[in-house]
């Protein structure tokens, strides 16, 4: 691996008025945030990004439609992070919103696992086909008032980072994809500032990876207990399928589990053996035997935009789910649906 001299940088973010910048809100104080940043795959040093002022005027509102990520780490805590640049913490199920600060960097993912702590992920601009891209991992013990780089890798770091999660203070798990290679997790057992990779995934029944485009895909890893499950698509000029992946092993290597009945629709995983494939109005599904078998399943879930929707859930019966930047909740599993205020957008 080549290692470049460390390079020096300091940025300092101040926010009186003028347009939030590098993913810092408007309104937030002022931020003030130093870091020698070493290009070299090993924990970068301590930075923080901590208010140190007062917000002077309130942020211009973020218009609709745009995107919303979300982290529901139990019942009633959800993180959402807006148009990619203000971060938002509810405490009431998505009735009530505060914004909180950002670390002085864009952020590209966010996975929360309390009201206070959590980890966020920034990647950089990728080389061509996903060969390599730098990539750094943030952290939060105080409720995203503070933030601590705990990674930074170098800048020839191999595959596209795609979206992150952490089960508890400890493990956590990075998705990684490439339109040459088939899907691979990066998974950390020490809070994010060690790294280490996971077998690529097998090819699941009726696929073949042939690089260009033909390679499975990866989406969030979610957890129950010992059982690691990932829902993954055939990309590109792939299959279009989506297939459940398990791991047992801490994600060091993965097993085709279910092929799932809807393509290109990720599958939502509620509990370990209770999974949906949300497709409005009327071709939901789900299992309840860990994709051995699949049913019609009732919903009103319904939704403007022609794309499929991005979904969590907090525990077995309160999720979001979010496309454009709208979210809607539920409170009973999936069945019935309401509408949210996007927080940020008035």
């Amino acid at each position: 691996m080549r290692t470049l001299p460390p390079l020096l940088i300091t940025v300092v973010l101040i926010s009186c008025g003028a347009p939030a910048t590098s993913g810092v809100p408007t309104a937030a104080p002022s931020v003030t945030a130093s870091a020698s940043v070493a290009p070299s795959a090993t924990p970068g040093p301590s930075v923080t990004a901590a208010p140190t002022g007062s917000p002077t005027t309130s942020p211009t509102p973020i218009p609709l439609p745009s995107f919303a990520m979300l982290s529901a780490p139990t019942g009633d805590v959800v993180w959402a992070l807006v148009a990619g640049t203000r971060l938002f913490h509810s405490a009431d199920r998505g009735a009530i919103w505060d914004e909180r600060l950002l670390p002085p960097f864009p952020p590209t993912d966010i996975a929360f696992i309390s009201d206070r702590e959590g980890w966020l992920l920034s990647a950089g601009s990728p080389a061509t086909q996903c060969m390599v891209q730098a990539f750094a991992i943030w952290h939060t013990a105080d409720g995203a008032t503070t933030w601590e780089r705990t990674y930074q890798s170098d800048l020839f770091d191999a595959l596209c980072k795609d979206s992150l999660f952490f089960s508890d203070g400890q493990h956590g798990y990075l998705t990684l994809f490439s339109p040459n290679s088939p899907a691979i997790v990066a998974r950390t057992a020490d809070g994010g500032r060690t790294w280490s990779r996971s077998r690529p995934f097998p090819d699941p029944p009726g696929f073949t990876t042939q690089n260009a485009g033909f390679v499975i895909r990866a989406r969030r890893v979610q957890v129950f207990g010992a059982v690691l499950l990932v829902s993954a698509v055939g990309e590109g000029a792939g299959n279009g399928k989506t297939y459940a992946f398990r791991s047992t092993d801490g994600g060091a290597t993965w097993s085709h589990v279910s092929t799932a009945p809807e393509d290109r629709v990720d599958i939502v995983f509620v509990t370990a053996t209770r999974w949906l494939q949300i497709v409005p109005p009327t071709a939901s599904t789900e299992t309840t035997d860990g994709g051995a078998s699949w049913h019609a399943f009732a919903t009103d879930y319904s939704q403007a935009a022609p794309i499929a929707p991005q979904i969590v859930f907090g525990d077995g019966r309160i999720g979001y789910a979010t496309v454009r930047g709208a979210i809607q909740r539920t409170t009973d599993g999936g069945s019935h649906w309401s509408a949210l205020e996007t927080p940020g957008t008035h």
